[in-house]
């Protein structure tokens, strides 16, 4: 049996053979790669877009975030 890796960072990246079960029921069957949001800003859920990159995501003490836009630096 090959085993499903977990790496937990701004996503949560899931590598292995997996049964992923959506929100409505529905099943679908993983057999390779998948990056998962965590921040719950991505409009591809349950799926990481990215979107994260565009704002400062912070986990606090009790498990929520707290999310600030990040503003650039103007010169």
């Amino acid at each position: 049996m090959t085993k499903t890796k977990v790496i937990i960072g701004n996503s949560l990246k899931v590598i292995g053979k997996y049964t992923l079960v959506h929100k409505d029921g529905t099943e679908e069957e993983i057999d390779g790669k998948r990056a998962f949001c965590r921040c719950g800003l991505s409009s591809a859920m349950p799926y990481c877009d990215q979107t994260h990159k565009k704002y400062k995501v912070v986990l606090t003490e009790n498990l929520s975030y707290s999310i600030t836009e990040v503003t650039k630096k103007k010169d």
